[in-house]
């Protein structure tokens, strides 16, 4: 069964936004999924990571692949025209406290995202990237076999081996962090995701990453699935297809969300 709204939450003020087609993904972006795997010399290692602080780009920025040890890595590059770095912030604090904002993002595949330190995300003296720095989000949503309930645990992005002091500059203007996993012991892919931004003329231009097989536990990767495993292609080609489907509809839906609802936390 698909996300559908409830009685009540057809009334929130931000319901339109369930209704309206999803943003349709750039063709040029699937002509890469539909294209090959990337090489290995492709993926960013996550013993690397700290590579997209680096100015440029990396020589594939959208693609996904398995490595040689059987685990896999996404990448996707999404510009965001008319979207700040406070509305990026705004969002991962905001999404998480009613569940028809998080069926908003993608209504064809998320059910809900429910934070678990409602006090950390509504505190007013904090700033607002850090109202989910450190929080733990429950999250139930179709990567593309069926709804799965995850636990997505962020983090300061010094407790996942990147360059604190950088956040914030030109360099990474702001950073979503985290490890996820299932809410069971075997249960849900262990994934080390990453969501930063850097500014650009027009917009921001986000650049995620997801290494499938790994958690970050005390700051040093550390791999899960079993020695032999290979992840399938496909389990990595549907995250990137993913991806791309939510963050494609959040570009197009949060700056007029943000301007309605901002003040309405």
């Amino acid at each position: 069964m698909k996300p559908e709204l409830t009685v009540n939450e057809k009334k929130l003020s931000y319901a339109k936004y369930f209704d309206q087609p999803l943003a349709p993904i750039p063709e040029e972006k699937l002509a890469i999924l539909a294209g090959e795997p990337l090489r290995e010399d492709q993926m960013l290692k996550l013993t690397e990571r700290a590579k997209l602080f680096d100015a440029g780009y990396l020589e594939a920025e959208t693609g996904y692949g398995i490595m040689p040890d059987g685990t896999g890595y996404v990448a996707n590059l999404t510009y965001m025209p008319g979207v700040t770095k406070e509305m990026f912030e705004w969002w991962f604090a905001w999404h998480c406290l009613e569940d028809a904002r998080y069926k908003i993002w993608d209504p064809e595949d998320h059910y809900f995202a429910r934070t678990q330190d409602m006090q950390t995300a509504m505190n007013k003296g904090l700033p607002m990237r850090e109202r989910t720095w450190g929080t733990t989000h429950e999250v139930r949503e179709d990567v593309g076999n069926g709804p799965e309930d995850l636990i997505i645990e962020f983090k300061k992005p010094s407790e996942m081996g990147y360059p604190e002091e950088l956040v914030g500059t030109e360099a990474c203007a702001s950073m979503m962090c985290a490890n996820v996993h299932g809410t069971e012991p075997g249960k849900g892919m262990p994934v080390v995701m990453t969501h930063m931004i850097r500014e650009v003329e027009g917009g921001i231009e986000l650049r995620s990453r997801f290494w499938m097989g790994y958690q970050l536990l005390w700051g040093m990767p550390m791999k899960q699935t079993p020695k032999g495993f290979m992840i399938p292609e496909e389990a990595a080609k549907a995250v990137l297809h993913h991806n791309m489907k939510e963050y494609t509809n959040l570009a197009a839906i949060l700056p007029a969300l943000y301007e309605e609802e901002k003040d309405r936390f």
